[in-house]
């Protein structure tokens, strides 16, 4: 791997953990502006929504017992309260494991009163409907093919009036529907809306890592935007300390949740007036709620919730996966890296062979332009003295300086471009590349082989203390340090001593960077490099072995 290759490589580690310091500058926690002419709109929506408004509780002053009800589908296992109507107490799910869970809940203390429905009354005080719901179905649940979906009931009484929640489930489905019903009450309300909103988020379940990869996420008109949550750079990020802050957004939305590293919480709903995030911090880790405001008549929004899984999430058919696998605008190439790489395991049932194999295919497909470019920065380290000689002879000169060394290129049949075309033309698929294998929820629980038993996470030996002891990071720097070893290798004596003096130090400074900033990524990541390293070294190998071209 030459020079430009590993300028290339460090740019895409630097841009990949500045990236989200670099969304919250550019998006600042602010209510989104609109046209002027409807400022006045937007600001009357946003104040009476998103507001520390008096909250009320208008449920009849009776004993109502709460219920718990179990949903058993071929995803998930789940506990539902009646408390709020349809409150998601439990939610286990059976894919994605690491070897060390026995189950994975994506609900704690933080988020188990999840599922809310509030709307604003006459007087503009809040009226969150969480208590009074009766349930009167089974409370057992399976789905199954021959059972596919199930439902779950649940009214109360407003004031004399009746309102309905109903909860659908589906077999092999992490939708959930949530109809409502509230037309009975709707001359109570300010002006015909309600909310439904999640409260709480998520868990964090990937340590660390999740700092990187938190945040809300709100599409209106195809365009999906980014609230960063919590803090994230260069070495990790805290959850603790938030300071509470909201985002809105007016007007119809395809979709508004949010997401940690590998799970997800997102609202579908039918037509939107007004979304909002809102972050804050909690005992043990951040807390986000999610609210979405529509009209009493849009009775059904869809719930999505469980892991970022690309077949999952793009089932919903708003957009929603091109985050999933990193950058939006790179979302194209990295679906075609992802679609491989799911069709190698189809072939291979072990990611870690899956992580080989890829390496080894993308160094063919890049092969022709990677030997362009080792061939093009051989043919200029060989003529790297005569250039110095031009330089210094002719430094009085520029204009002629220029000349010979034109004349040089010409003579030599060298093309000063050629080794970077090849570079740009490749950095997409490395880019898309690095994203994928970073953000894919399939490594997750994936074991390789020897030490190397969650492809999602570092691949930690054993602990000196409170520092983890990362094998790969190690290899993949050494191996890159070779790489550039044998890049200066062949190159003659008699150049100038302050390149050469470059050369020596880059050797040795990109290496120790690149293992700093991949230190703590997963080891599916790591390996990879690795791989790949291994096969430029065989590259470089045949090229420097070519006889000199005349």
């Amino acid at each position: 791997m030459d020079r430009k290759t590993l300028i290339g490589f460090l740019l895409i580690g630097l841009i990949l953990l500045l990236w989200p310091t670099y969304l919250e500058l550019l998006s600042p926690s602010k209510p989104q502006e609109k046209a002027t002419n409807e400022t006045v709109v937007v600001e009357d929506v946003i104040e009476k929504y998103s507001g520390e408004s008096a909250k009320k509780d208008v449920s009849p002053n009776v004993n109502i017992e709460v219920v718990e009800t179990t949903v058993s589908g071929g995803l998930y296992s789940a506990k539902v309260s009646s408390l709020g109507g349809g409150s998601i107490v439990s939610f286990e799910i059976k894919d994605h494991l690491k070897k060390s869970e026995a189950s994975l809940n994506l609900v704690d203390r933080s988020n188990e009163e999840n599922l809310v429905i509030s709307f604003i009354d006459q007087s503009g005080d809040v009226v969150v409907l969480d208590k009074g719901w009766v349930y009167s179905g089974p409370e057992k649940h399976t789905l199954s093919e021959e059972n596919p979906s199930t439902s779950l009931l649940y009214q109360k009484t407003v004031l004399g009036k009746r309102v309905t929640k109903k909860l659908i489930f589906n077999h092999n489905s992490y939708v959930v529907t949530v109809e409502t019903s509230l037309r009975e009450i709707k001359d109570l309300t300010l002006d015909q809306k309600y909310t439904i909103s999640w409260v709480g988020g998520l868990p964090q379940t990937e340590g660390s890592q999740d700092a990187m990869f938190m945040e809300g996420l709100i599409s209106q008109a195809g365009s999906i935007d980014s609230y960063r949550v919590g803090s994230a750079g260069l070495f990790g990020g805290s959850s603790l300390d938030i300071e509470r802050d909201s985002k809105q957004y007016v007007g119809q939305s395809e979709f508004v949740g949010y997401r940690t590293k590998y799970f997800g919480i997102f609202f579908v709903p039918q037509k939107s007036d007004l979304v909002e995030i809102t972050k804050y911090s909690t005992n043990k880790r951040v807390g986000v709620d999610l609210g979405v405001v529509q009209d009493i008549n849009f009775e059904k929004t869809d719930l999505f919730f469980g892991p970022l899984d690309y077949s999952a999430v793009s089932s919903l058919g708003v957009g929603l996966e091109k985050k999933i696998l990193g950058w939006q605008w790179l979302s194209s190439v990295s679906w075609l890296v992802y679609t491989i790489m799911i069709f190698l395991h189809g072939l291979v049932p072990n990611y870690g062979v899956v992580v080989v194999l890829f390496a080894i295919l993308i160094k063919l497909v890049t092969y022709p332009l990677m030997a362009k470019q080792l061939r093009s920065s051989k043919k200029m380290q060989e003529i790297s003295p005569e250039l110095n000689r031009i330089k210094t002879k002719y430094k009085n000169n520029p204009t002629l300086q220029q000349q010979k060394i034109a004349a040089l290129f010409q003579q030599n049949k060298i093309n000063p471009l050629a080794g970077c075309l090849p570079l740009l033309i490749q950095m997409p698929v490395l880019m898309a590349v690095f994203l994928v294998f970073r953000n894919t929820i399939e490594f997750r629980g994936e074991s390789f082989l020897l030490w190397i038993n969650d492809l999602s996470a570092a691949d930690t030996l054993f602990y000196v203390g409170p520092i983890p002891v990362n094998i790969l990071p190690f290899l993949m720097s050494i191996s890159m340090y070779y790489t550039m070893k044998m890049s200066t290798a062949s190159q003659p004596a008699g150049g100038d001593p302050a390149q050469e003096a470059t050369q020596q130090m880059m050797k040795y400074m990109f290496p120790g960077m690149m293992f700093f900033l991949f230190y703590s990524f997963p080891s599916g990541l790591n390996l990879y490099y690795f791989c790949f390293n291994l096969m430029q070294i065989a590259q470089q190998k045949i090229i420097n072995n070519e006889p000199k071209q005349k």
